[in-house]
Order: C-alpha cells, then sequence, then structure tokens
C-alpha cells in the first residue's frame, strides 16, 4: 500500500530547492553541493542568520501541515540589516 501524500506535501526536488533557497537567503551559501574544498564547504554564519534560516524551515514545516506561520520573520538577501561599529543599523546590499 502506498502511503499517499497530503496537498501540502513537497517533493523531493522541491525540498531540495526550499534548502537552497534558505540557505542562499538567510545564510548567503550559493550551493549545498559538495564541493571537495574546505573554503566551498565550510562557511562563517551570524547567529541571527541561523536563527533567521531555522525560523524559515519551521515556518515551511508549518505551512506544509497546513498550518499558518504566527509573523514573518523573513530577511531578503536584498536588505540585510546589520549594525556597524557604532552599533547604529545600516543596510547592505547584495
Amino acid at each position: 500500500m502506498s502511503k499517499k501524500m497530503s496537498p501540502t506535501a513537497l517533493s523531493p526536488d522541491e525540498i531540495e530547492l526550499l534548502f537552497e533557497s534558505i540557505a542562499l537567503d538567510h545564510l548567503f551559501i550559493e550551493t549545498l553541493q559538495t564541493r571537495h574544498r574546505d573554503s566551498l564547504d565550510f562557511h562563517d554564519v551570524s547567529v541571527w542568520g541561523v536563527k533567521s534560516a531555522l525560523q524559515a524551515a519551521f515556518d515551511a514545516g508549518l505551512r506544509a501541515a497546513g498550518g499558518t506561520p504566527k509573523q514573518p520573520v523573513h530577511r531578503s538577501r536584498k536588505t540585510n540589516k546589520t549594525l556597524s561599529a557604532n552599533c547604529s543599523t545600516a543596510t547592505l546590499q547584495a
């Protein structure tokens, strides 16, 4: 007996695209493919980037389960905010 997928379930290819999208949008990692070079396969990421990526993954899971995220906290690559040396908020363009 085959397992019936719910209408909101994603295919393995769609899940891979979602992972890659989250990695790019929140962690600025261009690909999740192993490239066998430390400089390409290991990345320094901020804790707020990790938190944002986890929130995006959690929200995607809620949507897949038929729920809705309580609040959008997604950052866009085009307008990422960071604190400058004097602790003021600056907008960076990707």
